[in-house]
């Protein structure tokens, strides 16, 4: 089966705070995480929560909400954990826009996502899971909105490393000045 992505699906660009965001996403995983014993460990700046940014916030939600329901599936449980860490960095554009590069990092200590999981997140053959056939779209989502992911697997933890870069929205400025 072959997905004509780009063709399908149209981001639909939006001002949003972040914050209204990575709430919303918690949220989705909450009730899991309650199932399962483990503990929600939060590494978000103060600042990120109130940045006022443009990008499809529908799309946006749904990739990290993805990304982070399945680190707390493969989680070791009971008495476990899963971290979400932001980290915001500034810049700004050759034309003048200043945007967010923002750095997600979903945690969770033990071996993390089964390989078949893994491989069908990045190649696009038969799946394997159902799980692995959304984290594929998911990735394809973030690299239609010029953002990457990766997943790490080191000795004792393994992540979700997502990179996303968004226009800063100025309220009250007019697109003219």
């Amino acid at each position: 089966m072959s997905i004509a992505f780009n063709s399908l699906l149209i981001l639909d660009e939006g001002e949003f705070l972040l914050g209204s965001i990575i709430n919303a996403v918690v949220s989705q995983v909450m009730i899991l995480l309650r199932e399962r014993g483990l503990q929600l460990i939060r590494d978000i700046p103060e600042e990120v929560k109130i940045i006022s940014v443009c990008g499809d916030q529908v799309r946006i939600q749904q990739v990290l909400a993805d990304f982070l329901l399945n680190m707390v599936r493969h989680a070791p449980s009971p008495d476990g954990w899963v971290e979400i860490q932001v980290k915001p960095s500034l810049k700004q554009n050759s034309d003048g826009t200043e945007v967010v590069l923002f750095q997600f990092r979903i945690v969770c200590p033990g071996d993390g996502l089964p390989p078949e999981l893994v491989q069908d997140m990045f190649h696009n053959s038969r799946w394997v899971t159902q799980e692995g056939l959304g984290l594929s779209i998911c990735r394809k989502i973030l690299k239609l909105m010029k953002g990457e992911v990766q997943y790490i697997r080191e000795s004792e933890r393994c992540y979700f490393l997502i990179f996303m870069e968004l226009p800063i929205c100025h309220k009250g400025e007019s697109r003219g000045n």
